[in-house]
């Protein structure tokens, strides 16, 4: 549920500040607490950041490092996979500034473009590069058994690592290797999981803090909100306070006994909030500039298109995403089979 209604603020702010103020949707930039709301929709992404910690905490469980990896790729791929198409093919059809050809595919279908020289198909698509980035690091602490062997040292390590990046590194290198202005999102998540699982010390709330001031940091630098011009970040201290909000929503949902919803219309939420997480963003600027041009309001195309494209999202997650997981997990699992049987045994932690 919560992963839904963050995805959910990301379109808006997509479609309420980030693509206006770009003049990519036709239309302004609405005024007063609007503008605020939309605004602040980025912060769905630290949001997914500290779900992703927790979620990776609870599947890294028991599990060998070749099985937790190849779960991972069959989690993410398919919608990937999927996604990216539909909206390369939208792109075609609409029209972009930058064409959508075959080689801008293929390098995005193996998630690389930029290392091929190519563009994201889709402006979302940064995220998962550190969510994968993540999973690395997860996989070779897991392969060499020390994840939870030594789980808060290692949570430690990274946080100071972030920090020194931030305040004394200008090295793009070590801020991409060790993510260090999301490290505090996922260590956050790390931390509370592990204290759900073997009670709060001092040594989890020391790091918890630590990990909501490095988060901090992070808030402000992603609310610069890339090239939109007369952007300013959010001062530290709100920055901070949104960092807390954040950990605190997912402390809380962790926590919570009952939700207010149904549960089953609860993870159909969730399922589908990947989907309308990686389609929304360049097909609904164009979208909504052939809109504006044909004389429809701005706050009506965007209601339709945000319906519009929930639909879908879960249109895709019938049709595509869930059957073409089944392949590949079928495919994984014989291809782990090749594997030697100590390198899928799980290390004693």
């Amino acid at each position: 549920m919560i992963r839904f209604l963050a995805a959910l603020w990301v379109v808006f702010t997509h479609y309420g500040y980030i693509g206006p103020a770009k003049g990519l949707t036709g239309y302004g930039v609405p005024d007063g607490i609007a503008q605020t709301f939309f605004k602040f929709g980025f912060l769905g992404v630290p949001l997914f950041f500290v779900l992703s910690g927790f979620v990776i905490a609870h599947v890294s469980t028991g599990i060998a490092a070749p099985k937790f990896l190849v779960n991972r790729i069959a989690r993410l791929m398919p919608a990937f996979w999927s996604c990216m198409t539909i909206s390369a093919i939208l792109l075609v059809i609409l029209g972009t500034q930058e064409p959508i050809g075959f080689m801008v595919w293929a390098a995005n279908l193996i998630l690389l473009p930029q290392v091929l020289g190519q563009p994201f198909v889709d402006g979302v698509y940064w995220t998962l590069v550190y969510e994968f980035i993540f999973y690395a690091w997860m996989f070779a602490l897991l392969a060499t058994g020390l994840l939870h062997r030594h789980f808060l040292k290692i949570c430690a390590i990274w946080l100071s690592v972030s920090l020194i990046s931030i305040f004394l590194i200008d090295a793009r290198i070590v801020e991409f290797v060790f993510m260090t202005y999301y490290a505090g999102a996922f260590a956050s998540s790390l931390i509370i999981w592990h204290a759900y699982h073997n009670g709060w010390s001092k040594a989890h709330k020391l790091l918890l803090t630590l990990s909501v001031f490095s988060l901090g940091f992070g808030i402000q630098h992603l609310g610069t909100q890339g090239d939109i011009p007369n952007s300013v970040p959010p001062s530290l201290l709100v920055s901070m306070i949104c960092s807390a909000l954040c950990v605190g929503v997912v402390y809380a949902g962790v926590n919570a006994k009952d939700i207010p919803v149904k549960r089953s219309f609860a993870i159909a939420l969730g399922a589908i909030s990947y989907p309308l997480y990686l389609l929304h963003q360049e097909a609904g600027y164009a979208i909504l500039r052939h809109a504006g041009e044909a004389g429809i309001p701005p706050l009506l195309s965007g209601v339709v298109l945000t319906v519009f494209f929930i639909t879908l999202a879960y249109v895709v997650h019938l049709i595509f995403e869930k059957p073409i997981r089944k392949v590949l997990v079928k495919i994984s699992d014989a291809l782990l089979k090749l594997i030697p049987q100590k390198l899928q045994t799980v290390p004693v932690e």
